[in-house]
């Protein structure tokens, strides 16, 4: 088809349907971000979910591994908190960083990075032994606080333990 007749077609009104107008360009390219909106939300989630599940673990790992180093002290020393020792009753991070620094001799990280831990220390239910007074258990709550990646506080995330007196007498109820 030679350019003079493709000119009078068009100019008659004749219709050329070769291609896509930009109408039905704008209408399709709509259509799918329509469609594929929720598919980006489901993504976002999944990410947002992840991350979150990511510092619950760490958390729940940090306050572990702390509760794990006290379980293995000496019940005296946990039940009596002697001061040789750094423990206290209750400890903040600074605490806790200098135990820890105490008990790895510099050979361990002591830090917990961006999650902040406290601990309390408890002896619970008395009982005489053949040492005098003493109690039959102590009990560890290591609280962990952190800040998300968002920048949110969260926390806390609370792990417990309960270590028995092992110079006392099988208790019976």
């Amino acid at each position: 088809m030679c350019f003079k007749t493709l000119f009078l077609k068009t100019a008659i009104g004749e219709k050329n349907s070769a291609g896509v107008t930009f109408i039905e360009l704008m209408i399709a390219m709509m259509l799918f971000t329509l469609l594929m909106w929720p598919l980006y939300q489901i993504f976002q989630w999944s990410a947002n979910s992840t991350m979150k599940t990511g510092d619950l673990t760490i958390a729940a790992n940090v306050a572990s591994e702390l509760i794990e180093l006290l379980k293995n002290k000496p019940f005296d020393v946990l039940s009596r908190l002697d001061p040789k020792s750094g423990l206290k009753a209750k400890m903040d991070e600074k605490d806790i960083q200098d135990f820890l620094g105490k008990t790895f001799d510099d050979k361990f990280s002591n830090t917990a990075g961006r999650f902040i831990r406290s601990v309390e220390i408890t002896p619970t239910k008395p009982i005489k032994t053949s040492r005098g007074d003493d109690f039959a258990y102590v009990q560890i709550v290591v609280s962990v606080y952190w800040t998300e990646r968002t920048g949110t506080q969260k926390g806390p995330k609370k792990l417990f333990a309960l270590v028995a007196n092992e110079n006392a007498p099988l208790i019976t109820q």
